[in-house]
């Protein structure tokens, strides 16, 4: 790595490992990530000419962020806001007595 990404990944307190250039079994849990990103795309992306893409590409997002992780056990929107997201149609069919403040969602 070059020093000065090394000195990067120093001030912003992140671990990085160097790998060769493409090997799978040393990123096995990216290539977890991607596999489950590719395999979600396909079950949207039927035709190659699609055109619907802005349609799609928010469900498929929040399904892949509101998805719990088998390793952390929560869902990457929790790990990164700390409050687990809510769709609309929850958020709407919610007790109009609960209090969005009593729950650890938002």
């Amino acid at each position: 790595m070059s020093e000065v990404f090394q000195a990067f990944t120093e001030m912003i307190q992140s671990r990085s490992r160097a790998t060769l250039s493409y090997r799978p079994q040393a990123n096995d849990q990216q290539e977890r990530s991607v596999k489950s990103v590719m395999t979600s795309v396909g079950v949207y992306a039927e035709d190659p000419l699609q055109q619907d893409w802005d349609e799609i590409a928010d469900k498929l997002v929040f399904a892949i962020n509101t998805s719990q992780d088998s390793t952390r056990k929560e869902t990457p929107f929790n790990l990164v806001h700390g409050w687990d997201a809510q769709s609309t149609l929850r958020v709407m069919t919610r007790p109009s007595n609960e209090d969005p403040a009593d729950s650890q969602t938002h």
